[in-house]
């Protein structure tokens, strides 16, 4: 079974590197790495470059496009059996596409998710999302979540890629999903939780507003094209709107007295501290089992993290889904990072 491993670059000249130096240093023989530069501004194309006579393949795109526009163009020059994705600010394991095989080996298997944490896991906040993400998709194995896909770690029979049209580059944020929902129709996805990647985490609340807000944003759109019927995508939804309203009444009703207030406030102390109950345990488990022992600051912003990412999803969401428009808003919270990078390149170069 051969390997076309496809890395989407669009200014990524600090992590690309690190992410070359792991896919070379793959184990699995039978493979290729394309890398496609989304008309860079910076020196990623140079730094790839570096890695051609290890076997890369660079494929320059004239025009960004996005990810998914990047990652077709990949699939042009891919050959293998099976299109595997990552970003450009991953790191991989060794054995990371020994994994994928034996998922495969099961038949009518046509695409398998794996899990990812956080490389810049020193910064607090990154780590403690990082756990969260672990509690989520490692400890529930994405049970509220129907699609096992994501775009760091995923691999796809390319046949069953091609049949489908590839990546869609209208989904603008949620190809993955998409192309998750897609193939579950026509084959088994498998998520496998073991199969562990390293990414660049958010390290701002900012960030970690913008991500989730654009994701929740794009299932917006989605739900406004066909509302679909099922349950593991109304679940969380529901749950934190309820959060988000009762906190929203409790607000407005204060004036009014303690007789009004007390009841929405009450839905909110115990919907909050449910979070605190669920996720604080959990994220003690997964904590001891990686031999981590920054407890007190990782623990501190969990109990109040999956309340904010889920507003920021159910914000979106409901903004997406009421008047969102694709490219109204920037797609990824590490564009203004990008952006700033490329502003300090051409700085230099004219100074």
């Amino acid at each position: 079974m051969k390997f076309s491993i496809l890395v989407p670059a669009y200014n990524e000249e600090q992590s690309i590197s690190s992410c070359l130096n792991s896919l070379t240093s793959l184990i699995y023989v039978d493979k290729e790495i394309i890398v496609i530069d989304d008309a860079s501004t910076d020196c990623t194309t140079q730094i790839v470059e570096k890695f051609l006579d290890k076997g890369v393949i660079l494929v320059r795109r004239e025009k960004n496009g996005g990810r998914a526009a990047a990652l077709n163009s990949g699939l042009q020059t891919a050959t293998g059996d099976v299109v595997v994705t990552t970003d450009a600010d991953t790191v991989v394991p060794s054995d990371w596409l020994e994994r994928y095989t034996a998922c495969f080996e099961h038949q009518g298997t046509v695409a398998v998710g794996g899990a990812y944490q956080a490389y810049n896991k020193d910064d607090v906040l990154a780590h403690a999302t990082s756990v969260l993400d672990q509690i989520l998709n490692g400890v529930f194995k994405k049970s509220f979540v129907p699609n096992k896909l994501s775009g760091v770690n995923s691999a796809i029979r390319r046949e069953a890629l091609s049949d489908l049209g590839g990546f869609n580059e209208n989904s603008w944020w949620s190809e993955d999903s998409e192309l998750g929902w897609k193939l579950n129709k026509i084959g088994k996805v498998i998520y496998d939780s073991e199969n562990i990647v390293k990414t660049q985490y958010p390290d701002t609340w900012s960030g970690i507003w913008k991500r989730k807000f654009c994701w929740g944003y794009a299932m917006g759109l989605k739900f406004r094209e066909q509302i679909p019927f099922n349950i593991k995508l109304w679940i969380r939804p529901i749950l934190f709107m309820v959060l988000l309203l009762s906190l929203l009444t409790f607000l407005v009703t204060i004036p009014c007295g303690i007789p009004v207030f007390l009841f929405p406030g009450l839905i909110f102390l115990i919907s909050f501290s449910s979070l605190t109950i669920v996720y604080v345990p959990l994220g003690i488990i997964v904590m001891v089992r990686n031999k981590d022992q920054r407890f007190i600051q990782t623990l501190s912003v969990l109990a109040i993290l999956p309340a904010v990412r889920e507003f920021a999803y159910v914000c979106g969401m409901c903004l997406g889904f009421c008047k969102g428009r694709v490219g109204s808003i920037r797609p990824s919270w590490k564009e203004n990072i990008n952006h700033s990078d490329a502003e300090s390149t051409e700085k230099k170069i004219f100074v």
